[in-house]
Formats: structure tokens, sequence, C-alpha cells
């Protein structure tokens, strides 16, 4: 069995690029791959709890549906959270009702390059 990290890194409105990686993500547990996720860089903004938009699918929903997916390796990149929360003043808080709901964990520098060094396939949305 295939092992993929997918990395979110960006923001989940700006483009379509976010809502294809969760595509990939969800239908690549379909065809038997074991699927990762990591959040990182504007990505992180993906698990900011946020009304829908107008002719645009709530992501976060989305998001939430990926244990039932059989996702359960879910991680954060705490610099670029601590980044994103501090230059746009939000609080853990606005964050963290996703992020228990998918079980993520913090990860640092170190445990990101040994999360690469432990996939077959990285693949960046």
């Amino acid at each position: 069995m295939t092992k993929l990290l997918v990395r979110f890194t960006h923001s989940p409105y700006s483009s379509s690029d976010s809502a294809s990686g969760l595509d990939f993500t969800l239908a690549a547990t379909n065809y038997g791959h074991e699927v990762a996720v990591l959040f990182e860089n504007q990505g992180v903004l993906q698990l900011l709890q946020s009304p829908s938009l107008k002719h645009v699918k709530n992501h976060s929903k989305r998001l939430a549906s990926m244990p039932f997916f059989d996702i359960e390796d879910s991680y954060v990149c705490q610099n670029s959270f601590e980044e994103i929360t501090k230059s746009l003043e939000l609080g853990q808080p606005q964050f963290d009702a996703l992020i228990q709901n998918l079980e993520a964990q913090f990860i640092d520098t170190a445990r990101k390059v040994e999360l690469f060094e432990s996939v077959d396939h990285v693949v960046t949305f």
C-alpha cells in the first residue's frame, strides 16, 4: 500500500487548489492508498471555522469528513500556525473545533522532515 502525504499550502477560498487537494485526498483512499495530510503556510487557514460563501461549498465541513475516509494522520505546521494567527490576529479557539475533529497534531520542522521521509509520495496543493 502506498503512503501519500498531501500538503495543503493555500487558503481555502483563494483558488481551486484547496478544493482540488481535498478531492484528491478523499479519492486516493478509494484506491487503497494510506493518506496523511499536512496543513502549512496559508493552508493553515483551511482549519479556520468560516461561514459558507455564496456559490462555494463550505470547505471546513468537507475537511471534517476526512476521518470517515480513514484519513487518521493529520498534522499542522506549528510555525505556520503561529505566523498566521499572529499576522491575522486570530486566536487558537477559532481553529479548535476542526483541529480536534481531525485529531490533528502540531509538528515542528524536525518532525516535518521525519514525516516527509516516512511516506512514498508527497503531493502539494
